[in-house]
C-alpha cells in the first residue's frame, strides 16, 4: 500500500497517457493502483512494438517478457534485450533483475519470484520500477489543461470523503481498494465488509447479494449494512437516523459519510 499509494494521476499527471479510447479522466482516475501498473506495462509492451498485453501482476510475468521490454523501453543504454536470448526461466529473470538494478532499482526480488509468477511480490517489484522511472512521456499543453480540471475537481473534494477513504483502506479487508467512496459503497457490499471487519459476525452474509444484478439488490445489500450496524446483539450497535439503504445505493453523499462516520 505504501509503494503503490504515489501511482495516481495526483502523483504522477503522466499517467494520463495510459487513458485508453473512449474514456475520460474520471474513469482512470478510479483504477487501482494494480491495474494501473498493468496498463503502464501494456502501454510500453505497445511502444516496444509488441502484440503481446498482460492481464495481471502474476503469471503473466513468469517469463521476464513483459518487464525486460519494459526495462529496456525506459532506458535502452542501461536495460538491453540480452536477457530474452536465454531460454532459462530463472536465468533470464536474474538478468532482467540485474537491468532493474542498472537503472536503480532496489533487489527486491529473486529470480524464483518472478518464475513462480507470485502476484504480491511482482507488484511489489513494478511498483519500485514505477516510482524508480516510469518512462512515460511528459505531459503537453492540452494534456496539462485538462489534468487542471481534474486536479479542481479533486480540490473541491470533502477532506472526510479522503480521511474515510485512507482509513477504510488501512483496515487491510482482502480485495478491498477503495477510490470513490461515494461510488464504491453503492453495491452495499464494502460497507459490509467494513462493518464485518469492525464487528465479526455482524453481517449475515447469506442476506448479501454478490455480484450485484440490479438496484434492487444494491438497496437490498445497503439494507443488511445498516441492519447489522443498529443491531445491539451481533452488531456494532450504531444510531442510524434517516439512512436509507435507497439512499446509499445512490451514492448520495450526506448518507456516505453519516454511514461511515
Amino acid at each position: 500500500m505504501f509503494l503503490t499509494r504515489a501511482i495516481d494521476l495526483q502523483h504522477c499527471p503522466e499517467i494520463f497517457r495510459l487513458l485508453e479510447e473512449g474514456e475520460e479522466l474520471k474513469d482512470l482516475k478510479k483504477l487501482k493502483s494494480e491495474d494501473i501498473l498493468i496498463r503502464w506495462i501494456n502501454y510500453h509492451l505497445r511502444g516496444a512494438g509488441q502484440d503481446r498485453q498482460i492481464k495481471n501482476l502474476g503469471s503473466d510475468l513468469k517469463d521476464s517478457f513483459a518487464l525486460t521490454h519494459v526495462l529496456n523501453q525506459i532506458d535502452p543504454a542501461k536495460c538491453s534485450l540480452a536477457p530474452l536470448q536465454t531460454s532459462d526461466m530463472a536465468t533470464r529473470a536474474g538478468q532482467m533483475i540485474d537491468n532493474g538494478d542498472a537503472l536503480g532499482v532496489p533487489r527486491v526480488i529473486e529470480p524464483a519470484h518472478i518464475v513462480s509468477g507470485n502476484t504480491k511480490v511482482n507488484t511489489l517489484y513494478c511498483s519500485y520500477i514505477f516510482n524508480t522511472k516510469h518512462g512515460l512521456k511528459p505531459l503537453d499543453d492540452e494534456c496539462n489543461f485538462d489534468m487542471a480540471d481534474l486536479l479542481d475537481d479533486d480540490i473541491e473534494g470533502t477532506l472526510e470523503e479522503r480521511q474515510f477513504r485512507i482509513w477504510i483502506n488501512s483496515l487491510g479487508i482482502e480485495g478491498v481498494d477503495v477510490t470513490d467512496l461515494y461510488d464504491d459503497v453503492k453495491t452495499g457490499i464494502l460497507l459490509c465488509k467494513v462493518a464485518d471487519k469492525i464487528q465479526p459476525g455482524s453481517i449475515n452474509w447469506k442476506m448479501v447479494r454478490d455480484p450485484v444484478k440490479n438496484i434492487y439488490d444494491m438497496q437490498s445489500n445497503n439494507g443488511e449494512f445498516i441492519r447489522g450496524c443498529k443491531d445491539k446483539t451481533s452488531g456494532l450497535n450504531l444510531k442510524m437516523i434517516a439512512i436509507g439503504g435507497d439512499n446509499l445505493a445512490k451514492g448520495t453523499k450526506i448518507d456516505t459519510l453519516a454511514s461511515v462516520w
